[in-house]
């Protein structure tokens, strides 16, 4: 069973053919003789986990701007309750999706002026709901309001 972590992870253990970890080991004695990187199983796998969900997440259709687009709308919309601003640190939350992503979507929503955001008081959030939020050029924005 996957233990949780302070920091929103999980150990999770996972049997691996020795020929794949040796392959593995190959790869990471490349990266540090070819290359001059040192780096660890537990990291590549990480990654190549990750990029391998990127992959297979786009070849879905599940990152085409207009389905993110969609994603985020209803999150928008069950988090409202009868209000205009939600908190963009609760749909960070509820959509859970890699940061890149999530802040690349808001950006281009706000470009097209889809929704406005919004500076508010952040004395009564917590450090976590702050770095949740969304900074650029230095602003901390807190919430957002859909605008079209």
């Amino acid at each position: 069973m996957p233990s949780k972590d302070q920091d929103g992870s999980s150990v999770v253990s996972l049997r691996l053919a020795n020929t794949l970890l040796d392959r593995l080991d190959r790869y990471l004695d490349w990266m540090e003789t070819r290359r001059g990187e040192t780096s660890s199983r537990n990291r590549i796998m990480r990654q190549a986990l990750s990029q391998w969900l990127d992959s297979q997440e786009e070849q879905a259709g599940m990152t085409h701007p207009d389905v993110l687009t969609e994603h985020f709308h209803n999150a928008y919309t069950s988090l409202r309750s009868g209000q205009e601003r939600v908190e963009i640190h609760r749909l960070r939350r509820l959509l859970n999706w890699p940061t890149d992503r999530f802040d690349a979507l808001l950006e281009k929503l706000r470009a097209e002026s889809q929704v406005a955001l919004h500076v508010d008081d952040s004395s009564g959030l917590s450090e976590q709901e702050k770095r949740y939020s969304y900074e650029v050029n230095g602003q901390l924005y807190l919430s957002l309001s859909w605008q079209a």
